[in-house]
Parts: C-alpha cells; sequence; structure tokens
C-alpha cells in the first residue's frame, strides 16, 4: 500500500503525556457537532434555560422602582439571576435524558461550569454594587446586628465560595468523591434556600403581583426537582433495580460486572453501545452519590454489563460484590454513540479502561454482523494489564477489526508497539481515506486534547472527531 499523503506542514503538536490507566471510566462526551436530528430540541432547552435565567433582568427596566436608582435595580436585579441560575442547577442534578441527549454530557458539564462562574459573579456583584452606594448598605457588613434578611443573604453566600474552593480545588484539599458529592449538593440547596429567604424577607420588589408569581413559581419548580431527585427518582430506580449475575477478573485489576433485571417480567435495560449510566451497590437507593461507568457490553446483549477499573474506595468495593447482590442503575445517559456519528468506517483510540465504550461499540457491530473496518489504538502501560483483552480476542474473528496496541513501559519480551500515541503513529496507521472515517478517543484530558490536535494536524475533519473524558470534578 502506498504510504499515506502527509499534511501541510505546521507545528508539530505537544507530545502525548503518559496514558494513565488507572482513571475512572470516562463520562464526559464532546461531540464536535450535534446530529441534525436533535438541533431543534437542542434550541428548545437553551432558549428555555436562557428565558428563565435572564427574566428578572427586566427590574432593571421597571418604571415602578425608578427612585431608587439603576445601581440599585441593576444589583437587585444580579441577585435575581444569580438566584434563578443556580437554582436551575438543580434541573442538571436531576439527570433527565431528554435534556442531556441533544449536548452530550461533557457539554452539560461544561456548561454546568461555566454558568456557574457566571452567577457566581452576579451574586458577588449583587452586595457589591449595594455598597457602593449608600452606608445604609454598607451597614449590613455587620452580621451579628443586621437582619435577618441580611444574614440569610451572606449565609447564602458563604455557601456558595465555599461550594467554589471545595468544587476547584477537591483533589487538592484531598476531598474524595463521594464526601464531595454530599457537600456539594447539601450546599447547593443551602444557596438556594438562604437565598429565596433574603429575597422573600427583603419584600421590596415583591409586591407587585406578577413577581410573586413568577417566584413562587420558582420556588415550586426548585422544590419538586428536590423531591424528584431525592424522592421520586429513587423509588423508580428501586423497581427497576438489578442484580449482580456475572463476576468476571480483567488484566489490570479490572472486573466485569454483569446485571440482570431483579425483578422476574421486568424489561429489560435497553441502551446504545457507547452510552454509561450512574451505579450504586446496596440496599437501597435513596442515597446522594452514585458513580458513571460507561457500559461494556454489546446493547443486543441480554445483560448489561460494566468494566470497572478498581481504583478509590468506591471501585474498590466492587470486589465485595457477590452474584445476587442488589445494583441500582440510572440510565442510560451520553450521546458517545456510533447511531449518532456514522461513518464508513471508525477508529477508536483509547488509554487504559478507556476501552469500555469500545468494547460495547465493537460489540454491538458484532452482533449486527456489521463489517465496516474498525481500527482500535489502545493505550497502555504494561502489556499484561490490558483491560478488554479477553472481550477483545472475541470480537477480532467476527470483525473487521485491526487492534493496536501501544505500551508505554513494556517488557523486554514486548515486540508490538512502544511509547505513546502520537502525530508520527497516527499517520503511520490511518488509511489514505482517513478523512473519511469516524474518529471516538476516550482517556484522560490531556490524551483526549492531544489526540485532537494530533488529528487536527493530520487533516481529519473536526465534526468527524468525537471524545469522552475521564472523571467529573
Amino acid at each position: 500500500m502506498p504510504a499515506p499523503r502527509r499534511p501541510t506542514p505546521r507545528p508539530h503538536p505537544p507530545r502525548l503525556p503518559a496514558p494513565d490507566s488507572g482513571s475512572y471510566p470516562a463520562v464526559q462526551s464532546r461531540p464536535r457537532r450535534a446530529a441534525p436530528s436533535t438541533g431543534g430540541r437542542a434550541a428548545g432547552w437553551v432558549a428555555g434555560h436562557v428565558a428563565i435565567g435572564l427574566t428578572p433582568l427586566a427590574l432593571c427596566f421597571g418604571e415602578e422602582h425608578a427612585g431608587r436608582g439603576f445601581v440599585v435595580n441593576l444589583s437587585v436585579a444580579l441577585g435575581f439571576v444569580a438566584l434563578s441560575v443556580l437554582g436551575l442547577q438543580f434541573a442538571l442534578a436531576a439527570r433527565f435524558t431528554r435534556a442531556t441527549a441533544p449536548f452530550g454530557i461533557d457539554a452539560v458539564l461544561r456548561y454546568h461550569r461555566q454558568i456557574s462562574f457566571l452567577a457566581v459573579l452576579a451574586a458577588f456583584g449583587h452586595p457589591v454594587l449595594l455598597f457602593c452606594t449608600s452606608d445604609t448598605y454598607r451597614r449590613l457588613l455587620d452580621v451579628v446586628h443586621a437582619p435577618l434578611r441580611a444574614q440569610l443573604a451572606w449565609l447564602s453566600v458563604l455557601a456558595l465560595l465555599a461550594l467554589m474552593v471545595t468544587s476547584i480545588w477537591r483533589r487538592a484539599l484531598r476531598i474524595s468523591y463521594p464526601v464531595w458529592h454530599v457537600l456539594h449538593s447539601a450546599l447547593g440547596v443551602g444557596i438556594v434556600l438562604a437565598g429565596l429567604g433574603h429575597a422573600f424577607g427583603v419584600g421590596y420588589y415583591f409586591s407587585e403581583p406578577l413577581m410573586r408569581l413568577v417566584w413562587g413559581c420558582y420556588t415550586a419548580a426548585f422544590l419538586w426537582l428536590a423531591v424528584w431527585v431525592r424522592l421520586v427518582k429513587p423509588l423508580a430506580l428501586w423497581r427497576r433495580r438489578f442484580r449482580v449475575a456475572t463476576l468476571w477478573p480483567e488484566p489490570g485489576g479490572s472486573v466485569t460486572v454483569g446485571l440482570e433485571p431483579a425483578r422476574r417480567h421486568a424489561r429489560p435495560f435497553r441502551f446504545r453501545a457507547g452510552q454509561f449510566a450512574w451505579i450504586l451497590p446496596g440496599r437501597t437507593p435513596f442515597t446522594l452519590t452514585y458513580h458513571p461507568f460507561s457500559m461494556s457490553s454489546s446493547a443486543h446483549a441480554a445483560r448489561v454489563e460494566f468494566t470497572i477499573k478498581q481504583v478509590g474506595d468506591f471501585t474498590d468495593s466492587i470486589r465485595g460484590l457477590q452474584i445476587g447482590d442488589t445494583v441500582y442503575v440510572d440510565g442510560p445517559h451520553g450521546s458517545f454513540t456510533l447511531e449518532r456519528h456514522p461513518g464508513m468506517g471508525f477508529v477508536f483510540i483509547a488509554a487504559g479502561v478507556g476501552v469500555t465504550p469500545f468494547l460495547s461499540m465493537l460489540a454491538t457491530l458484532a452482533d449486527q454482523g456489521d463489517q465496516r473496518p474498525c481500527t482500535l489504538i489502545l493505550a497502555n502501560r504494561y502489556e499484561d494489564q490490558v483491560t478488554g483483552v479477553r472481550q477483545l480476542a472475541r470480537l477480532q474473528d467476527r470483525l473487521n477489526l485491526r487492534v493496536v496496541h501501544v505500551i508505554s513501559r513494556p517488557s523486554e519480551q514486548w515486540t508490538g508497539v512502544r511509547g505513546h500515541v502520537d502525530a508520527d503513529l497516527l499517520d503511520r496507521l490511518l488509511p489514505q481515506h482517513r478523512r473519511s472515517l469516524q474518529y471516538f478517543i476516550c482517556s484522560g484530558e490531556q490524551m483526549v486534547e492531544s489526540v485532537e490536535a494530533y488529528l487536527d494536524w493530520l487533516d481529519v475533519p473536526r465534526h468527524r472527531v468525537h471524545s469522552e473524558k475521564f472523571g467529573m470534578v
């Protein structure tokens, strides 16, 4: 075969860092382009979210309160915007599949972080503008002697500050994910409740019937979302609980857990290859902390399987699972799927346990009798710790599949590819028709961004590159 065409010379991207095969399964997907069929739904959700978040800005133009001055009205509007936007974060916590599907979970999480920063700026801008206008407001800095409505405002601001610090520097503070998740949820509820208490306590802007109606609806919606997340949804999961049917140890300290419905005649778990679910082993679904993992089985299999790397407190507990144990599954979620990004062939690039969604995609293609060409480039540190090697051995005879293992710390006996996934390696492996293929990347953030840069350097169209990242916070 002739040598692949070299792209126009341009600066070589940075060298890829060593893959981290001990990360959590990927849950953050970033499709480069939404499927056309989802565009209308995406626009609708965005428009609704923006309308709810920005409605309070109308206060700045209200004639009834012109005597208070533009700065004061702007300050109050910022406070209302911050409160409404922060309250809307409960909708993201509810994990409504229909709301997140048009965007992909990575886009939703990025939006959650970015809109939260904007809400923080609005929340802190609210008191700062007030303090700049009059001594009357500056006296509220004396928190001990301030009225209750001001104390609630300070409580909301301090809780918001604590939420920011524990989220941004969680790993530096050595806060475990379960502890952070509980703290994050409690602080979020406290911020909104204290903020609502402050707003209703001030009461000045709530003298208008329309304003009371709007914020009454907002408060009812926030409370309903809290009840949905903590009561209604767990009840639904309890009725759809699963039991452990199989346990398979895998290389590299992983284990494949096979689940089936615990209730006889229950409908099977339906998902698309590449999606993930939030799972929780235990007796009750009424808990704050679930953990996200990609499905690794075929979408057409009778049982749903998760291949889980045993690192961290939660994944270490997977070792204690036994056949027959109860597991709760919230899903499926995500848009990192072949159906969303069809093509003439596929290239999968992963590191370590990032291979799990690709195991599901390949097994599904095999069950469908699909013979489109597939290439899997799988990076690991050691050749005896390759997650998914058992499944891949069974799939290679059923698919038009080429598997390339890239080992960064091989033994002397290793005769395969050594080193890291970089532009030169991809240039050697990818065929001439590389621009017509669909590319899926699953790894940690550094590797994903590096591989995306390599593919861009190789003139692969950006809309054909789709990625999913490890980690949540």
